[in-house]
C-alpha cells in the first residue's frame, strides 16, 4: 500500500509556548518526521492526527479531506496555533 507524502506547517502560534509559526514536519510513508531539536505538542498532533490520517490515502479530485479545508486549528482555548497539512510535492 502506498500513501501521499504530506507537510504540515505551523502558520500562526499565538498563546502558546511550545509551537512556533514557521515549523515544519512531514509525515512520510505514513511515519512522522520531525526535524532534529523539534518537538510536537501531543494535544495539537492529537487534533490534526484524524486529519493526517485521511489525507495520506489516495482520494479522487475534489473528494479529499484537504479539499475541503488545508488549515486546521489545535483545540487548546487558551493559544491559536494554525497548522497548513499539504501534500509534499518533492519527496526529500
Amino acid at each position: 500500500m502506498s500513501f501521499k507524502n504530506m507537510k504540515v506547517t505551523v502558520v500562526k502560534a499565538e498563546g502558546c509556548s511550545r509551537m512556533k509559526a514557521g515549523a515544519e514536519f512531514y509525515v512520510r510513508n505514513a511515519m512522522l518526521e520531525l526535524p532534529q531539536e523539534q518537538g510536537l505538542c501531543i494535544f495539537a498532533l492529537g487534533s490534526i492526527l484524524p486529519i493526517l490520517t485521511a489525507a495520506i490515502f489516495s482520494s479522487k479530485e475534489g473528494e479529499g479531506v484537504l479539499d475541503l479545508l488545508q488549515e486546521w486549528q489545535c483545540p487548546d482555548p487558551l493559544s491559536k496555533v494554525i497548522f497548513r497539512i499539504e501534500e509534499e510535492r518533492n519527496n526529500n
